[in-house]
């Protein structure tokens, strides 16, 4: 019984151990793709110009409302002689390089409790 209680605090104590590493690793996806919808890059004011500027006028078009849900990569897959694979690209770098926004740090991890003395 002992050694199960035992097998359990570690097993907690490692858990809060990884906390901090499993919310460090998601630091590194950037905030906007060309997998995003483009209504979401569209509500921001730097994704918003990376697109006007790649596509004059790309948001103000008379079908938008028709494809503001897609990604890039979507319109690119269905209409490939619209939106061109090197424009796409080229979007999708300058869309990585946007900042996301800022993220509180981690809480710090609790130390898990002194395993007790087994006095015999």
């Amino acid at each position: 019984m002992r050694t199960g209680f035992r097998i359990l605090q570690l097993a907690i104590a490692l858990q809060a151990m990884a906390a901090p590493l499993h919310a460090a690793a998601g630091q590194d996806k950037p905030a906007f793709s060309a997998r995003t919808p483009i209504e979401q890059l569209a509500a921001n004011p730097a994704a918003k110009a990376v697109l006007e500027r790649e596509l004059p006028g790309f948001t103000a078009h008379p079908q938008y409302d028709q494809f503001k849900a897609m990604s890039l990569e979507t319109l690119e897959a269905m209409f490939p002689d619209a939106v061109p694979h090197a424009r796409v690209k080229a979007i999708d770098a300058a869309l990585r390089a946007i900042p996301g926004p800022a993220k509180a740090p981690p809480a710090p991890a609790m130390a898990p409790a002194p395993l007790p003395v087994d006095p015999r």
